[in-house]
């Protein structure tokens, strides 16, 4: 059903609530049977709430975004993203590597970007006419092949830039996170409104089709990374039929796949290894004394090991930020391992500088030896079929027991101190602890019976309401019901009529149900960074506390309006400050007493299920086990700065699937053996990007 029918639906409830709460506060007042303080409370409640949904309303009826400014809008935000990757690459073109192209086998003749290009070529020349017939409006089908590290990420990059305007908007769309059983069409949609094109989430998601359809055009990357590539090549012929597109694989991958089924009226390329006297010319450009070796012996073996292992961009340009030096056993080696032996030693090499002071970086907080034990632990650690990793899944290699301690404590630290306090009023307050220690345990056991919470974003917008998922649906329910119950076990033993324990359960649990929904999750992929999530969940966190205070307040008034008249009998008799006080100062105790009560339970349930609530404990055990910093998300950014790691979006992501792998497969910063253990593939799947 579509967001407008159920905002709808929620508005016409919300008016049939209202009417049946008027009707029988007028019938209650009528017969005399109702008292007036009680269900003016109750009343204001409900009007206050309907009075929200109405100044929401009249809010989210903005100037509507079109779909031209929404594709203007995405072009901006590619713009800006892919010119900050050109920047720390080192893509400009007085500095970039003339990688070679060639036409491969499958290639379709009868396009014109086909037809205007030769057998072979520079890069500049293949991105140059893409460009110019992407943005002519003409058929461009361009499937890139290639080794790791050959330049395919480089390729779709400077594609990128020279392509994108506000009518054509080249969007990447990683293989690796389609799910084959969905549609390709509908992914990429899901994918586009998680970009906030249109600046809102329900907008965007309506928009994002049409905009698919007209202006983007997909960068498909990494076939081989797919679940299942023979699928998702079906999937490209049939969906995008009729529409361009660039897709990258390595080269074995596509030649398995392409021989059951070929892509039509696409060209296919494969990015060449360098030869020795091309990355010699670069290395020379580059200048130095040091390179003399290193350029003797590409020109003496310009078939040697040396020569083989610079055939890529990757490797090439890590020798060019080392200086071109080499040990020269290095240099001299000629056995089947040497080649392995060099790029070993320049991905190691690139590391330890890296971590040495500089002028631009003076301060080296982490020493090489500690950061490199750091990294090599983080490489372990990524995402299924990427090289990125995320610091709200680092919990997943600590003891599940550690959350539940942690949860525990906490809950029966905050609600028993907040349950004392209450029935200390009624001088009962060993009753308060007795109850507040059960509810936090009941809270805690709950909160660890479900799937951690994705980082979140506090969202208290009625207009972004959609129908919940089915595990989103079951966290709401269970909020609503603990945090009711919770409220009305405690009415249950100060007042005597049902209606007092009805009205503040369902109030509770009304709040707690409602704080739940609207924090919704921060898709990762959106343009966030790391620690914009991380500060955005801790965010809710808080605005759990105030969202349960400011409704808690009101029930809280409402039953201390009531004391008086409705306290149990004959146990609390003996409580002459019930008496001695003014109806309306005890209803401004019973709005404290709520607010606390609430804000304290709702706070603890959601910071016991939040990826931040799980990120603090993790970071610590973590610490103490030696396999990252205290600091941790500090440790991340100095990485960034540095260039180990790079930020994709929400997720931190190593600079190279190759520069990955060696530090998973290393333990700290020593000199290659001339034994080097076989590459053991540490990764849960696939890398995301070349």
């Amino acid at each position: 059903m579509s967001h407008d029918w159920w905002t709808r639906a929620l508005y016409s409830v919300a008016g049939v609530v209202v009417l049946a709460t008027a009707v029988v506060a007028v019938l209650e007042l009528r017969s005399g049977d109702g008292e007036p303080t009680e269900l003016w409370f109750a009343f204001a409640t409900v009007l206050l709430t309907v009075t929200g949904l109405a100044l929401n309303t009249l809010h989210s009826r903005r100037r509507t975004v079109t779909l031209e400014e929404a594709a203007a809008a995405l072009a901006k935000t590619v713009t800006t993203n892919w010119e900050g990757e050109r920047t720390s690459r080192g893509l400009y073109e007085e500095s970039r590597i003339a990688v070679r192209w060639r036409r491969e086998p499958g290639s379709e003749r009868a396009s014109q970007l086909s037809a205007e290009l030769p057998d072979e070529g520079v890069l500049d020349e293949l991105t140059g006419a893409f460009a110019r017939h992407a943005r002519a409006g003409h058929l461009c089908r361009l499937v890139v092949t290639g080794e790791p590290g050959s330049g395919k990420t480089a390729l779709c990059v400077l594609l990128t830039l020279e392509t994108v305007r506000a009518d054509v908007v080249p969007v990447l769309f990683p293989l690796s996170a389609w799910d084959p059983k969905s549609s390709l069409t509908d992914w990429m949609t899901a994918e586009l409104a998680a970009s906030r094109p249109a600046g809102d989430a329900a907008r965007s998601r309506r928009l994002a089709p049409e905009l698919l359809r007209r202006h983007v055009l997909p960068v498909l990357d990494g076939l081989d990374e797919a679940s299942d590539p023979a699928a998702a090549l079906e999937a490209i012929q049939k969906e995008l039929a009729g529409h361009s597109f660039v897709l990258t694989c390595r080269v074995p991958e596509y030649a398995g796949v392409a021989r059951r089924r070929e892509l039509r009226d696409a060209l296919v390329v494969r990015l060449q290894p360098l030869r020795a006297d091309e990355a010699g010319w670069v290395l020379e450009r580059a200048g130095g004394a040091a390179m003399g070796p290193l350029l003797g012996t590409l020109d003496a073996y310009p078939d040697g090991p040396a020569a083989r292992a610079l055939t890529t961009p990757f490797m090439l340009s890590l020798a060019v930020e080392l200086g071109g030096v080499l040990p020269e056993e290095l240099l001299t080696a000629d056995d089947a391992e040497a080649e392995q032996w060099i790029k070993r030693y320049l991905l190691g090499g690139f590391v330890t500088k890296a971590y040495q002071s500089t002028l631009d970086k003076p301060e080296v907080p982490f020493p090489l030896d500690k950061a490199w034990r750091y990294l090599s632990y983080l490489a372990r650690q990524t995402e299924p079929g990427t090289h990125c990793f995320a610091w709200w899944h680092l919990h997943r290699s600590v003891p599940r027991g550690l959350f539940l301690t942690v949860a525990l404590a906490n809950a029966a630290l905050a609600c028993s101190a907040a349950a004392v306090l209450l029935f200390a009023l009624f001088e009962r307050p060993w009753l308060g602890l007795w109850i507040g220690l059960g509810a936090a345990v009941i809270g805690a056991l709950v909160v660890e019976l479900v799937p951690q919470d994705d980082p979140r974003r506090a969202k208290p917008r009625l207009r972004s309401v959609r129908p919940p998922t089915r595990h989103a649906l079951q966290r709401v329910l269970g909020f609503g019901v603990i945090g009711g119950a919770a409220c009305a076990v405690i009415v249950a033993f100060l007042y005597e009529r049902p209606v007092h324990i009805v009205v503040g359960g369902l109030l509770s649990g009304l709040t707690f149900a409602a704080a739940r929904y609207f924090s919704e999750p921060s898709d990762p992929l959106d343009a966030v960074t790391p620690v914009s999530l991380l500060r955005s969940d801790r965010t809710t966190i808080r605005y759990a506390w105030l969202t349960g205070a400011v409704p808690g307040a009101l029930t809280g008034a409402y039953l201390g309006a009531a004391l008086k008249e409705g306290r149990r009998t004959p146990q609390l008799d003996d409580v002459t400050l019930i008496d001695e006080l003014p109806t309306a100062v005890e209803a401004l105790l019973g709005a404290a007493s709520g607010a606390l009560l609430s804000s304290v339970g709702l706070g603890m349930m959601a910071l016991g299920s939040s990826a931040w609530g799980r990120f603090i404990p993790s970071r610590a055990w973590l610490a103490l086990r030696g396999h990252t910093p205290r600091r941790l998300i500090k440790f991340t950014e100095d990485a960034r700065t540095r260039g180990v790691l790079r930020q994709s979006n929400g997720f931190y992501e190593f600079r190279h699937e190759l520069l990955h792998r060696h530090l998973a497969e290393t333990e700290g910063p020593a000199a290659p053996s001339r034994s080097p253990a076989p590459a053991a593939d540490t990764r849960t799947g696939p890398a995301r990007t070349q």
